[in-house]
This record gives structure tokens, sequence and C-alpha cells, in this order.
């Protein structure tokens, strides 16, 4: 018996995207999608039907590889691929997994710097993590990506010049 299947797919190193390439994904994939300039991210979500996983995940495997394929006039650089049943997919966006969240605030206590370092190091260095979501407050990161980048971060400045 044939159910209702969620598929995601990221593909990376993709360049810019020209109308017709996105008219062409759209004949392919009855979904969302999105396309990342900054990490040259492409993120297709769309719905499918299976009699199980397996099936399931062999025919978003080949929807996604045909599809971007045929709009890109290449084999894309796959990086994701995430198969769901629609109830799972559902339970997941109505009742998301708790997670502890960050602010500037927490994560300058986290980092040990001011909140004006935070938000430096937030504008500037290239391995801060990227915010999940803002708010009026400002900029919201999960604490798991904080404390990662604390793990890996050198603090030591570098050598200035001296005149």
């Amino acid at each position: 018996m044939e159910q209702e299947w969620r598929a995601s797919a990221t593909a990376d190193a993709v360049r810019a995207l020209r109308d017709e390439q996105f008219e062409e994904m759209h004949r392919h994939f009855a979904g969302v999608i999105r396309y990342e300039a900054d990490s040259r991210r492409l993120y297709i979500l769309w719905r499918l039907r299976a009699s199980g996983l397996v099936e399931a995940a062999d025919k978003a495997l080949h929807a996604v590889v045909e599809g971007l394929e045929a709009a890109l006039g290449h084999k894309p650089q796959l990086i994701d691929l995430r198969v769901v049943t629609a109830e799972q997919a559902a339970a997941e966006r109505d009742y998301p997994k708790e997670q502890k969240l960050m602010g500037y605030r927490e994560a300058a206590e986290e980092l040990g710097v001011s909140r004006q370092r935070v938000a430096q190091l937030d504008g500037n260095h290239p391995d801060f993590p990227r915010p999940i979501g803002r708010t009026a407050a400002g900029p919201v990161f999960t604490a798991e990506s904080i404390r990662s980048f604390a793990a890996r971060w050198d603090r030591s400045p570098g050598r200035r010049k001296t005149a």
C-alpha cells in the first residue's frame, strides 16, 4: 500500500541559477526550491508516494539526480538526502525537538567575551555559526553551534605591526 513521503535534498557548489533552470526544476519537483547564493547551496523539499522507505529513498534519489541534471546540465554534488513519512514530517514541524538557544548575551558568557565582541565575530569571522533565526532582540543561535565554535576558536590575536 502506497503512502505519502516527504523528501528533502541539498546540493552543494551550485552556480547562480537562471530563471529557466528554476522552471525546469519545478517541472520535476512539485515543492519548495530554495537557492542560497552565499553558500552556493540548493535546497529542495517535495512529496512523493511509495510503499516503503527503501522505495521512497530510491525514488527520491532518482528524482533529484535526474531533475537537477536536467536543470543544471551536469550531475549535482549532493550532500544531503532525507526521506520521512508525511506523518513524521508533520510531527517534526508541529513538535520540533527542543534545543537550547543563545542570543548575543548567552554566547558572550559562553565565549568569555563581550556582546559587542560576539556581534563582531558574527559579522566578520568565517567560522562563526549562522543564526537559526532572528528576533527583535537580535540573532538566535543553537547552543551546540556556539559551543562547537568555542572549542575550535583560536583566540590568540594576530601579530601587530610595530612602528
